[in-house]
């Protein structure tokens, strides 16, 4: 082997993602790892439709936290023993419950997470310890610029009363009761589905009927969203003594289903989606005017936030808002050079195939789809555009939907 000569390179063309349909309420996945996981989505039990958006995130939280014959403690001691490994998650859209362990255990495992979720009493202890500690999170990152101005930029975007940019307060920490909790567990962690990793071979319906839960057909969701931007356009939060200035920049861009979505996607990651982006280059690398700086995407099912983020030396805010001002334009007006247009579709599709090496992966891709209402071929259809998008759809893109005028943007710190 000549170590002198770099390997050829070999364009893939296509992406198997390995999602199923659902068999009644379970999609399962086969993984032949030893081990398993059980996802428990709650899709009634997303904080973007609850009463109360903190109701939703404490009672997930806690949800783990005792039963009138366990303590938190020996739930957790008794699903260790068996090798087992609980995570609970609130998102925007669904609660779930995700459950890891060997597969020879998982109906003992299993029996355990549902005891202590449908007999969860919440206890006062156990939540006052919980509001505590969330206070004492609450303090420190308030003295943080970047964690203002992030909650600022939401503020600009959404509004201060959307659920995905309201912000906590002490009063609305030290306002939650036990009965808000035991309420929101009663009326919407109800009806889920399961999202199964593991040996096909594994009868994975028996188990879940003899452990207790339903299997039904799933009921398709309307989830009515809406969304009412703000006039303001931008916000300085004052931030004495702080070394750094913190940047945001966004704004609302279309949702996934939306038919130049992907080609947004490959813009956005030019302009400051990877550590080889125009921003890092120009902002970083050749001026040294911040540490680090990136722009992302968080999609919904009725619109995406684009957000640009940054922290630099409190005499050099403007002028690093006018160098993303600058890259923006150079976008809107010159197009991208072959080299850097082909390196921008490699990391994307690389980043995309790595997001479904293995079976757990495979099922984290398949919940998301799940919640932002995806067609099953979505990524299919995202890796063909990829490969056929050119230097003037980058262009064009950049003209329709990155007109710096349109953009928020929020700085906190010594301005």
């Amino acid at each position: 082997m000549n170590r002198s000569i770099a390997p050829d390179i070999k364009p893939i063309q296509t992406i198997h993602t390995g999602f199923v349909d659902a068999q009644q309420n379970i999609y399962r996945i086969h993984s032949e790892e030893g081990v398993f996981k059980l996802e428990i989505n709650f899709p009634k039990a997303g904080f973007g439709f609850a009463d109360n958006k903190f109701h939703a995130l404490y009672a997930l939280d806690l949800l783990m936290s005792g039963t009138a014959q366990k303590s938190a403690h020996t739930i957790a001691d008794e699903i260790d023993l068996l090798g087992g490994f609980v995570f609970k998650n609130c998102d925007y859209y669904s609660s779930s419950i995700a459950i890891y362990g060997l597969n020879e255990n998982l109906e003992a495992i299993v029996s355990l997470v549902k005891n202590a979720m449908d007999e969860c009493v919440f206890d006062e202890k156990e939540l006052e310890v919980f509001k505590s500690k969330k206070t004492s999170e609450l303090r420190i990152n308030l003295n943080k610029t970047s964690f203002l101005a992030g909650r600022s930029i939401n503020h600009l975007l959404l509004g201060k009363q959307h659920p995905f940019s309201r912000s906590s307060d002490e009063e609305i920490i030290q306002s939650i009761q036990r009965k808000d909790l035991l309420d929101f567990k009663e009326k919407n962690l109800i009806n889920p589905c399961f999202i199964y990793t593991g040996p096909t071979s594994y009868d994975i319906k028996q188990t879940l009927v003899n452990i207790g839960f339903e299997l039904e057909n799933i009921s398709p969701i309307n989830y009515q969203e809406s969304i009412s931007e703000p006039e303001e356009t931008f916000e300085i939060i004052p931030k004495e003594n702080s070394t750094q200035n913190a940047i945001r920049l966004g704004k609302i861009l279309p949702d996934r289903k939306h038919k130049d979505y992907f080609v947004i996607s490959l813009t956005y990651l030019i302009l400051g989606g990877y550590f080889g982006s125009r921003l890092m280059k120009n902002i970083r690398e050749d001026k040294g005017l911040t540490y680090g700086i990136h722009s992302s995407i968080t999609p919904f099912r009725t619109f995406s936030l684009f957000k640009i983020s940054s922290e630099c030396n409190n005499q050099l805010t403007q002028e690093v808002k006018s160098e993303i001002e600058k890259e923006i334009i150079r976008l809107q007006t010159e197009l991208v050079e072959e080299n850097e247009l082909q390196t921008a579709k490699n990391y994307l599709i690389g980043a995309l195939l790595r997001s479904f090496d293995g079976a757990f992966n495979i099922s984290e891709r398949l919940k998301t789809n799940i919640d932002l209402g995806g067609e099953k071929d979505f990524y299919e259809r995202y890796f063909e555009a990829i490969n056929q998008i050119s230097a003037e759809d980058i262009m064009n893109c950049a003209n329709n939907f990155f007109d710096f005028k349109t953009f928020k943007y929020s700085i906190a710190g010594e301005v």
